[in-house]
């Protein structure tokens, strides 16, 4: 494929998720200097993690109080937008996979008010952002508390939102159980002095990996197609683990170590 030919599908899957997301801002800016494998780092704004995006109840739950305009959601507010997203739709609840390879259960990634929720509506929008790895596909549903329904739904393919914690850290067991990730328990060993027995010891978190072009041929499936993520890790309350090397793919459960 054409240098030409390769910027054009990227162009169009980042326009494609532009639609697909709606404003939710994925632009990736990284900052990371390392010394040996123990690296200082500057997280990117979006990187995720362990304690973001936990399973939820599938219960549509009392309304209760809620928010108005473009007040912060409450926790109570993302279950009940969750649990009306996925009642009101039978085949995602029930043919779907999280990143555990869960049937019927979508890997939940995000959830907030549109930006173009108007402050004085009598509506309470929440957008929520899933990904159903039975298919690899991102779906977009926006929620009106207010009235408890679903009042847009859309899907799409090739396009990857930021992971979630919960697939932080699921890719984070996936390398660990790698050959390719014994590096990490040896820095680990190294910073601690002790044998990594539990991956809990390590802090994780996640941000989609986009297959650069000269990746392009040994990580084809990452271009889109596949969950495929990077991560930053540290040692808790220690130093930070240089990780950056590694891609982990989630839709096939493949660690990789890039050239």
């Amino acid at each position: 494929m054409s240098d030409r030919e390769t910027s054009a599908r990227k162009g169009a899957r980042r326009s494609a998720l532009r639609r697909l997301v709606a404003g939710t801002a994925l632009a990736v800016t990284s900052a990371v200097t390392s010394t040996a494998a123990m690296v200082a780092v500057t997280l990117p704004m979006n990187a995720q993690g362990d304690e973001r995006a936990g399973k939820g109840t599938l219960a549509v739950a009392d309304p209760g109080s809620t928010g108005t305009g473009q007040s912060p959601l409450s926790d109570d507010e993302i279950d009940r937008a969750r649990a009306i997203a996925l009642v009101t739709d039978r085949p995602l609840r029930t043919m779907s996979e999280d990143v555990r390879g869960q049937d019927g259960d979508p890997q939940f990634l995000t959830a907030a008010v549109p930006e173009s929720a108007d402050a004085g509506a009598d509506e309470r929008l929440v957008t929520l952002l899933f990904y159903d790895y039975g298919d690899d596909r991102t779906v977009k549903k926006t929620v009106d508390l207010t009235s408890g329904r679903v009042v847009e739904t859309g899907s799409a393919s090739g396009v990857q939102p930021p992971p979630a914690g919960p697939e932080a850290r699921e890719a984070l067991k996936v390398l660990l159980g790698s050959p390719v990730g014994d590096g990490v328990r040896q820095d680990f060993r190294a910073a601690t002095g002790v044998p990594l027995l539990d991956d809990r010891k390590l802090r994780v978190q996640g941000l989609t990996y986009d297959t650069p072009p000269r990746h392009a041929e040994e990580l084809a499936d990452c271009a889109g197609a596949h969950r495929c993520v990077r991560l930053f890790t540290r040692v808790a309350g220690g130093p930070w683990i240089d990780t950056r090397q590694f891609v982990i793919d989630l839709s096939d459960r493949t660690a990789h170590r890039l050239p």
